[in-house]
Parts: structure tokens; C-alpha cells; sequence
């Protein structure tokens, strides 16, 4: 008597059902993976966005005012520097001459130690952007920080068509923040509240397709004018910053006008990869996730330190 052979694998049909099985799970637990990726790469960028805080805090304790945002002098370093002991860099400090150039295509010899160089704490792990970007205004790549000072933001919330000493020309340069240009500022100038007014922003993605972070030049020079504050040059073609922004457009927004288009320009977009928004320092340390549907009002008030203004929740 024959004995019937037993059959051994799977048929055709039933590997192909288990593979589509296998596939609908990784499609399933593949979002959830790049959800959790990104939940730890929001909470390193905003511990670095906490540590910078921290670092403007102990600055402003040992010298009783904030550093200055930009300084004149086109080559001088911008406020990213002056807090370089404050996050674990004060042998990195010392290196430095302040008075001698910082500029990406021609870094003095003293500062050559930040060509290529790159500090995590600048850095949100988030952006898909080069950390050191080598073109012709930045030769020794010099960093691209992620995260951009706020020296205001116009038309200002107040209505003021001048801020402090510094005229705004149509809204492209602004004193009426915390990190401006040739001025200091100090806690108590902050009259609006620490709480309530923000300081630095992330600025990590692009606009378009443009990488318009302020990093004109290298990610740790000035501004190109001298005196306080303003803009003689309105459509910005000879007046040049890097290292903090006047906020006159929306969180992620897509806009190539003029004075946000370049990373010499007065007004460069906050935004970030993060969905839906970007990380703020505010003058009190604290971070805040800001929704880029934020209302624009709610936004410049937020950027702005004296108009005032009553800011509802955000």
C-alpha cells in the first residue's frame, strides 16, 4: 500500500500571504518609529535651546546686560560667541581674538580654530541642513547654527513707526527685541515680561529650497553698518547681518521678498523641520513650542520686549 508523501514549505500563495502580512505590519510600526525618532530629536534640540538660555542667563549675571546681537565692524562676532564659556567652551574662548576677523573668507589666524568646526549645541538634530556649508562667502566653513537671536519684529505690535533710537525703514532692521544690533540689553529693559517675550528662535530649515539661515559670511560675524540700529539701504542690497532676525513674516513661512530671500538679510525666516512648528527660547529660559499657525500679531508681540500689548495664550 502506497503511503502518501508529506508535504513540507508553504505553497505559493501562502508565502505570499505572509508577506503581505509582514508588510502591512511595517507599514503600520513604520510611522510610529519615525514618530518616536523625532519626539527624541524635539527633545535634543530643545534641551540645546535650554542650555543657550541658561548660557544668556550667566552672561547676563556676570556682566548685568545680554550680549550684543550683531556688532559693527563687519568681521566682529555676533552674540553667538560671547556665551561660548557659558556652554562648556571657555578653552574654545580663549583661543579667540574678539578683535580680529571672524569672517568665513577670511578667518584671522587666532579663529581659524572654528573653520569646520561644529557645537552640537547650535545644532537641531531635526534639520536636514549642512552644519558647516562651504560657499563663497563662507570659504573656511564656518557653522550654520540652527538657532537665530531676535533683535524684534515690525510692523511693530505698538504701532511705533520708531523704536528706541533706531528707525526701522520700513521694518527691515528693529530694536524693539532682545538681541539687536550695537546695543545691549538688560532684564529690566525687558518690560513686557521675561515670560512672555522670546529671545532666540530655531531657524534649521529652508525656505523654498534656499538655505536662508543668518549665516552670512560664517554663522559668528556682525553687521555691516555702524551706530544703532537701522537700515539706510532699504531693499538691504549693502546692508548685511547675521545672527539675529527681525521677525516680519510667520513661522514656516514660504516668502522670497526682499529682506528675507539671502542669509545677509535683516528679516530670515523662523522655522524648523519639526512638524507643525518651531522651538522658542523666552527671556526667562523657558522653551515653547510655537504652532507656525500662530496668529502673526500674537508672534510679534511675543518677539517684541516694551509695546505693551496684552498676549492671550500661545
Amino acid at each position: 500500500m502506497l503511503v502518501p508523501r508529506r508535504r513540507v514549505g508553504f505553497t505559493l500563495i501562502e508565502l505570499l500571504v505572509v508577506i503581505a502580512i509582514i508588510a502591512v505590519l511595517i507599514a503600520l510600526l513604520l510611522p510610529a518609529v519615525q514618530q518616536a525618532r523625532e519626539a527624541a530629536r524635539r527633545s535634543t534640540c530643545k534641551n540645546s535651546l535650554k542650555q543657550i538660555g541658561l548660557a544668556l542667563h550667566n552672561y547676563e549675571e556676570t556682566s548685568r546686560c545680554f550680549p550684543i546681537g550683531m556688532q559693527s565692524g563687519v568681521s566682529r562676532p555676533n552674540w553667538r560667541v560671547p556665551i561660548f564659556p557659558f556652554i562648556d567652551q571657555a578653552p574654545l574662548y580663549k583661543k579667540l581674538d574678539l578683535g580680529q576677523s571672524f569672517l568665513g573668507t577670511a578667518l584671522a589666524a587666532p579663529n581659524a580654530v572654528l573653520s569646520k568646526l561644529v557645537l552640537p549645541i547650535y545644532n537641531c538634530p531635526s534639520s536636514l541642513l549642512s552644519d558647516t556649508p562651504t560657499d563663497a562667502n563662507n570659504t573656511a566653513g564656518t557653522m550654520a547654527p540652527d538657532y537665530v537671536g531676535i533683535m524684534g519684529a515690525w510692523p511693530d505690535p505698538a504701532g511705533r513707526t520708531t523704536v528706541g533710537s533706531a528707525s526701522n525703514y520700513g521694518g527691515m532692521y528693529a530694536s524693539n527685541g532682545m538681541l539687536v544690533g550695537n546695543e545691549v540689553r538688560r532684564l529690566r529693559d525687558c518690560v513686557d515680561g521675561t515670560s512672555s517675550t522670546m529671545i532666540v528662535a530655531e531657524q534649521s530649515a529652508t525656505v523654498g529650497n534656499a538655505d536662508i539661515r543668518s549665516r552670512y559670511y560664517g554663522g559668528f560675524t556682525g553687521i555691516s553698518f555702524s551706530g544703532p540700529i537701522s537700515n539706510t539701504n532699504p531693499a538691504g542690497a549693502d546692508s548685511w547681518s547675521t545672527g539675529s532676525t527681525c521677525v516680519q513674516y510667520g513661522i514656516n513661512a514660504r516668502t522670497t521678498a526682499a529682506g528675507s530671500d539671502n542669509t545677509y538679510d535683516a528679516n530670515t525666516v523662523i522655522n524648523s523641520y519639526h512638524p507643525g512648528g518651531i522651538h522658542g527660547l523666552l527671556t526667562d529660559g523657558s522653551i515653547r513650542f510655537l504652532n507656525e499657525k500662530i496668529d502673526f500679531l500674537t508672534l510679534r508681540k511675543i518677539c517684541v520686549r516694551d509695546d505693551r500689548q496684552v498676549i492671550g495664550e500661545f
